[in-house]
């Protein structure tokens, strides 16, 4: 995979993930529950990952 390739993938990832995440964050907010507590949840966990496995790789690739 070209490089162009690889960032356009891992910023869809990353948008994606992201907006699953916000929408989360919005529902737990209005429930009164802390940030904490969405980082938690499987789309915190999800979004958390998809950064830091991005961010891995592109160290490991270099």
């Amino acid at each position: 995979m070209n490089t162009q390739t690889l960032v356009v993938t891992i910023l869809t990832l990353w948008l994606v993930m992201g907006l699953g995440f916000l929408a989360s964050y919005a529902k737990a907010r209005k429930a009164g529950q802390p940030l904490g507590a969405t980082l938690k949840s499987n789309e915190g966990l999800l979004f958390i990952a998809s950064v830091v496995g991005s961010i891995l790789y592109f160290i490991v690739a270099r």
